[in-house]
């Protein structure tokens, strides 16, 4: 089968793979078709991500035909089309047991060395780590649930009210999904940031966003209170690999709201001064992938028209060039948000 390899730090190379075959009762074979370019990959890509590392095959967005499946799945049967939720976890640990499953310590995750993942033509995925994909959603559709889902997610985490005042400080495809589910969950001013204006447009034109600012800007907190009544929005969500941002984050905060680390924060350590935040008795939040529930209400978002997710998508291209949409993705270049590879 064809894949698309990382064999090295900013090198991608098409390959010819051994196609998976199903070999347990609950496996599900899937033929892909469609599958995003995430920003966890261009982290891998450079070299940065803590366990996605080369060689891989990357690729953990993914739609396409169902194949195959194990004699002991019962929801699926060739011809179906699925989605992935790219976790593959233990099922019996406290975090699996309790519904938290992106918490299992033992998981392995989709498109990582030990499990190869979309970028290749075929996958092999646990029954449970797929839904069917309505039939009003395209194959491209089906790739954007993955990151939908993240914005489920972490708007739970949040745990966003209707009437509620929401900053996105990032604006890349996971801040588009943030703001499209914010919307749908009642907020009522919803402010983006980022440093890519065409990154604000999709958020503003297609996902519901209120506000949108260009950064730098060094009167933006000054500009967000003055929208707020002096009171700091509700939620700030940090989607940009930018460690400062925290600091900004701070200062918008409304007493007693959330700060919730979305981006990888790769990019150093966070340095910001404790007391402002102790004086709003604010809290900072991690937040990591997503459990099976979000994955579903990302479906049903996306199938009723709630959150419009090719509002991020911009560009598809054939898998053989991966390379390009990697680097297009880390550089946003051509207007690039969302990068959709197919096969």
């Amino acid at each position: 089968m064809r894949a698309a390899l990382l064999d090295a730090q900013q090198h991608m190379t098409m390959i010819d793979a051994d196609m998976p075959a199903v070999q347990h009762p609950d496996d599900v074979l899937i033929r892909v078709k469609t599958v995003g370019i995430c920003g966890s990959e261009v982290h891998a890509f450079y070299g940065t991500h803590p366990f996605r590392k080369a060689p891989a095959v990357l690729g953990h967005e993914a739609a396409g035909d169902v194949i195959a499946v194990g004699s002991a799945v019962t929801h699926f049967k060739p011809g179906d089309r699925v989605v992935v939720d790219p976790q593959w976890t233990c099922g019996k640990c406290e975090y699996c047991l309790r519904g938290d499953i992106n918490l299992c310590p033992s998981k392995k995750v989709l498109g990582t060395q030990v499990w190869p993942g979309a970028f290749g033509e075929y996958i092999v995925v646990p029954e449970e780590t797929a839904f069917l994909l309505p039939d009003n959603l395209s194959y491209a559709q089906g790739s954007l649930i993955e990151p939908l889902t993240i914005g489920v997610h972490v708007s739970r985490r949040a745990n966003i009210q209707p009437g509620q005042s929401v900053a996105i400080l990032g604006t890349g495809s996971i801040g588009g999904m943030i703001s499209g589910v914010c919307r749908a969950s009642g907020a009522a001013t919803i402010i983006t940031a980022d440093i890519h204006q065409h990154c604000l447009d999709a958020a503003r034109e297609r996902l519901g966003a209120t506000h949108d600012f260009l950064l730098p800007d060094s009167s933006f907190a000054d500009k967000v209170l003055a929208l707020t009544g002096g009171q700091g929005v509700d939620a700030v969500f940090i989607a940009a690999d930018e460690p400062t941002l925290v600091n900004t984050a701070i200062q918008i905060l409304k007493r007693r709201g959330r700060i919730v680390l979305v981006a990888l924060l790769t990019e150093g350590n966070l340095d910001f001064s404790a007391y402002p935040l102790i004086a709003k008795e604010g809290e900072i939040l991690g937040s990591l992938m997503t459990n099976q529930g979000d994955v579903q209400h990302a479906i049903d978002l996306a199938a009723s028209g709630q959150v419009d997710v090719l509002g991020i998508a911009t560009h598809t291209l054939p898998i053989e060039q991966a390379q390009r949409g990697m680097e297009m993705v880390h550089t946003k270049d051509d207007g690039a948000i969302k990068v959709l590879l197919n096969f």
